[in-house]
């Protein structure tokens, strides 16, 4: 797609909910065990809230039941450990399904886990995206939030590539995003409302927008990346 061709966004969600079709339960279940293990390719991980919750829970306890809170809270904090170590691992497994899921192919549980033999170039990129968004936040949150859409699409870049180190898929991914950043952000903004309805049951509705969201991304990566699975870009 040229960067001066209009993008179809709702042609774009169309597409998601076609590749969703019969597999919405697989779909849901892949969502939230990624959201789980911090693989998630948009929306936000679990832990971190239930964490933070349980902290703000421990003002004013008694001291058994702080203690409790406490222990809880250090195995979270090892369980946050892993899946900080693992997180980018399981989001090119996560890719990888998604990709399978869009190309008409058979996706299934354990694409979630078929990326473990590149634990070192899963855990690059998450650790390196997350630096350089961090760095670039220090600036000011709109450049980092600019920086994150250039970075968005590289755990779909490594799925595709697997010959690609992480900072070149990075570098691949901004070099992609060049006139499309806007593209995803209103992309992503279009499930505006329905995050609204997300909200007002809880977060309950996120077990349908999640894998909704991932679907529209994946959508959007072929779009803007051609569909060759191993064209250059």
């Amino acid at each position: 797609m040229e960067n001066n061709e209009p993008m179809d966004y709702k042609g774009i969600r169309a597409q998601a909910r076609q590749n969703l079709a019969g597999k919405w339960g697989l779909s849901i279940g892949v969502a939230a065990v990624a959201c789980l293990l911090g693989g998630m390719i948009t929306g936000s991980n679990f832990l971190p809230t239930v964490t933070r919750k349980l902290s703000d829970a421990a003002n004013g306890i008694d001291l058994p039941t702080l203690i409790s809170v406490l222990g809880f809270s250090m195995a979270s904090g090892l369980i946050g450990l892993v899946i900080f170590l693992i997180g980018g691992t399981i989001e090119l497994g996560h890719a990888q399904f998604l990709l399978k899921q869009h190309d008409g192919q058979e996706p299934t549980f354990g694409d979630l886990f078929s990326q473990f033999h590149r634990f070192g170039q899963g855990f690059a990129q998450h650790f390196l995206i997350r630096l350089y968004v961090f760095l670039w936040m220090l600036l000011f949150i709109i450049p980092g939030i600019v920086k994150s859409l250039s970075y968005a699409m590289t755990p779909f870049i490594m799925a595709d590539h697997p010959e690609l180190s992480a900072s070149e898929a990075i570098t691949r991914s901004r070099e992609m995003m060049n006139g499309h950043k806007l593209d995803l952000f209103v992309l992503n903004m279009s499930f505006f409302g329905w995050m609204i309805l997300c909200a007002l049951t809880m977060s309950l509705g996120n077990l349908f927008l999640n894998p909704y969201r991932n679907a529209a991304h994946a959508v959007f990566y072929r779009q803007i990346a051609g569909q060759n699975r191993y064209a250059e870009f």
